[in-house]
């Protein structure tokens, strides 16, 4: 570090002028003196500082150049994964209106065909709850066939094993 000249014999002079004590204005100077010299920058202190803050900020620059472009980037990934994300939406949404549309259609003509008198004879009525009693004894014919053979297995059982 360069040394710092301060001139005591004038800044006593002149704290002497100014209306201090001798000694005073002379232990003033001699601490002032130590203090400013061990605490002074030199003017080569003052351009390494600019040339370190200037590498330093050159630095961050840099540093924020290279995240706006990955900022960019992302950004840029993001709107297309959006552009996606609403034609996938609007795909599924009109497949969905489809299948709603359809469904409806058939509900509808299925209450039309309900609603239209020649369906509502008592031949209609007769034949489907025939089909029902149809199907209901086919099932009881099914059981009973089932008792009937479990009730003669039984049967023979008894006669071949008990003594008599």
């Amino acid at each position: 570090m360069a040394t710092f000249v301060f001139d005591t014999h004038r800044a006593v002079k002149d704290l002497a002028a100014a209306g201090f004590p001798e000694a005073q204005a002379e232990a003033l100077v001699e601490i002032v003196g130590a203090a400013v010299g061990e605490n002074a920058a030199t003017k080569s202190d003052l351009d390494a500082m600019e040339r370190q803050s200037t590498a330093q900020f050159v630095a961050h620059n840099r540093q924020m150049t290279a995240h706006e472009r990955r900022m960019a980037a992302h950004n840029r990934q993001m709107m297309a994964y959006k552009a996606a994300h609403e034609r996938w939406m609007a795909a599924h949404k009109a497949a969905h209106e489809r299948r709603m549309a359809a469904q409806f259609a058939a509900h509808k003509r299925q209450m039309a065909a309900l609603a239209a008198p020649e369906q509502l004879t008592d031949d209609w009525w007769i034949q489907r709850m025939e089909a029902r009693f149809d199907a209901f004894e086919r099932r009881i014919t099914i059981k009973f066939a089932a008792i009937i053979l479990s009730t003669f297995g039984l049967f023979y059982a008894a006669m071949r094993f008990i003594p008599g």
